[in-house]
């Protein structure tokens, strides 16, 4: 994670985590998050079709001059791009691991602005990991805009969550043990 903002969320995040998987989504108190709260959202995972906005920060709705409460995150993104945030999204919920996005917001004149957004795994009332809490934070000054609402988002990186055990099986043994040498390895 890149901007400050993004590196303070993930650290409350896991102080909120107590060396658990994903804390509740009761233990994220807004006024300990009140500097981010405009670019904070929190989804909730109705399908992995659909990750619903149940809140979206004020400088998140403004940087699209829209409303996002019950709307789908994923609508946001296009072909390709979708398929990716998609997977991003499911991977961090079922992994109980943080990922991000480095993407760009478009304005229809094709004014642009980078941004970095953030998912942290949370649990919903039932107890699942079906909720996410994120931050859309602007890489730049949404100045550049002019005013004009993004139209659209353009995935530019993706940063998935870090699940050695799925990502190095077979690599690694225990903790500890070194990799095993394959193909050329001296």
């Amino acid at each position: 994670m890149r901007h400050a903002q993004s590196q303070a969320l993930h650290a409350y995040w896991q102080t909120r985590r107590q060396g658990g998987a994903a804390p509740h989504r009761t233990d994220i108190e807004p006024q300990d998050i009140a500097r981010m709260l405009g670019y904070v959202f929190i989804l909730w995972r109705a399908d992995p079709d659909h990750h619903i906005f149940r809140l979206a920060g004020t400088h998140l709705c403004d940087l699209y001059q829209r409303e996002f409460r019950d709307q789908n995150f994923l609508s946001l993104w296009r072909s390709h791009d979708r398929t990716h945030v998609q997977a991003v999204l499911e991977a961090s919920i079922t992994g109980t691991e943080p990922a991000s996005l480095i993407a760009r917001t478009v304005t229809m004149d094709r004014l642009d602005l980078p941004v970095e957004i953030s998912f942290l795994p949370l649990r919903g009332p039932s107890g699942a990991i079906d909720r996410t809490l994120g931050l859309f934070q602007p890489l730049g000054d949404a100045a550049a805009l002019r005013g004009r609402p993004a139209v659209r988002t353009v995935l530019q990186e993706v940063h998935p969550p870090l699940q050695r055990d799925k990502l190095y099986a077979g690599l690694f043994g225990d903790a500890g043990t070194a990799p095993r040498k394959v193909a050329n390895d001296q």
